[in-house]
């Protein structure tokens, strides 16, 4: 019997393929999406915050529990002492249509500085998934300040 997926809605670095396959998630078709009502900052690492006129654009993705409990536990511990909690939410696929999936999100994240690594891992993939330009400054808006790629 093969283990049991989930739909998983991914917005920060997990959204690149190299992160997942550092995880040990092996290589499956992703699907751009995004989820209204929220908006996604990166403070030090991506978290979201509701934000009635936000959009938050990531990837759809098929998962067991097992890579969850893997990439929430062990490998998210590699880069950041916060937790991440999965909650039930709306997602829209790219074609419009609105499944649910689990989101996970950090209730307790205190604002500090992304580093340029980390924010350079999330441009990559985004651009890669064709997101809006918006949002695509959304991202680079992170950047800390002195970054020679920091637009004013």
């Amino acid at each position: 019997m093969t283990d049991r997926k989930v739909q998983v809605f991914f917005y920060g670095s997990f959204i690149s393929l190299s992160v997942l396959e550092e995880a040990g998630i092996k290589k499956r078709a992703f699907a751009p999406a995004c989820i209204h009502g929220y908006e996604m900052l990166m403070q030090p690492v991506a978290n979201l915050h509701e934000n009635g006129d936000g959009v938050v654009y990531g990837i759809l993705a098929n998962l067991t529990h097992d890579e969850l409990e893997t990439l929430y536990t062990t490998h998210l511990s590699s880069f950041t002492d916060y937790k991440y909690r999965p909650e039930a939410m709306l997602v829209m696929t790219r074609g419009g249509k609105i499944v649910p999936a689990l989101v996970y999100v950090c209730d307790n994240m205190k604002p500090e500085q992304a580093t340029t690594e980390y924010i350079e891992k999330v441009l990559k993939a985004a651009k890669s998934y064709g997101f809006p330009g918006w949002y695509i400054d959304h991202i680079e808006s992170h950047r800390p300040i002195g970054d020679p790629k920091k637009r004013n």
